[in-house]
């Protein structure tokens, strides 16, 4: 075949090639040296997002007699949420990552239930990201049957009403995906919710389920599903930017 044939790789060197590019880097040979070249998109690259995992603390929000507790569920659907979207590229930032309430941060109110929420706002005006979500589990004591997610946006701002309503389809699809028929809801406009009303980049309040429905307790207490809800939410993100 002539003395100038170039000779194959290695076939233990093509599998490290296969694995590098797997793992999202493509190597490129030059002049015998090896340059990593980033090459998977990150589809929420450059995105700043506020989690608020809801409560905490003293405030353990909705629970029912069996010990569930909404500020635990908030807090892990929260670090799921987060370890998604980092993966798809946003930097995140959680207004508590402990089971704590952020009253103590702020002097503004004799209500320790309003210091908390005002410090809520306030972290989340100060790092202006480009969208916050607050996470929060429903309740309704004379209706127990009433269940599925509902997602509130200020009533002002258009971009939180797109946000809510592509969160709010998505989150329906994971319950639909995981069996449960629920009924299809559009997002709830609102102009009295402290959050919506003083937290100023756009965002929503998240409802992932009902506490006092028996079906959507016991789903929201399944780290399955909590991760299943997670997903939902960035795929919604995926495509609300």
């Amino acid at each position: 075949m002539g003395k100038n044939r170039g000779k194959f790789p290695d076939f233990k060197v093509l599998i490290l090639l296969f694995s590098l590019l797997a793992g999202g880097n493509l190597l490129i040979l030059r002049s015998s040296k090896i340059f990593p070249v980033f090459w998977f998109f990150a589809p929420l690259s450059g995105r700043t997002v506020v989690v608020d995992p809801g409560h905490g603390g003293i405030d353990g929000g909705a629970y029912h007699s069996d010990g569930t507790l909404e500020k635990n569920i908030n807090l892990s659907v929260a670090f799921k949420l987060k370890s998604v979207l980092e993966k798809n590229g946003a930097k995140v930032v959680l207004t508590r990552a402990k089971d704590e309430s952020l009253d103590y941060r702020n002097n503004k109110s004799k209500s320790r239930h309003k210091r908390d929420l005002i410090a809520r706002a306030e972290i989340i005006n100060e790092l202006n990201p480009d969208i916050y979500l607050s996470l929060h589990v429903n309740a309704e004591k004379n209706s127990p049957a009433t269940r599925g997610p509902m997602v509130f946006y200020h009533t002002s701002s258009p971009e939180s009403r797109r946000l809510a309503e592509l969160i709010q389809a998505s989150l329906e699809e994971a319950y639909n995906s995981a069996g449960q028929s629920i009924r299809k809801r559009n997002p709830h406009a609102n102009s009295t919710l402290f959050l919506l009303c003083n937290a100023r980049p756009p965002g929503v309040i998240i409802e992932l389920g009902f506490m006092t429905n028996a079906d959507d307790r016991r789903l929201l207490k399944n780290h399955d599903f909590q991760n299943k809800l997670a997903n939902a939410i960035v795929m919604a993100l995926r495509e609300y930017f």
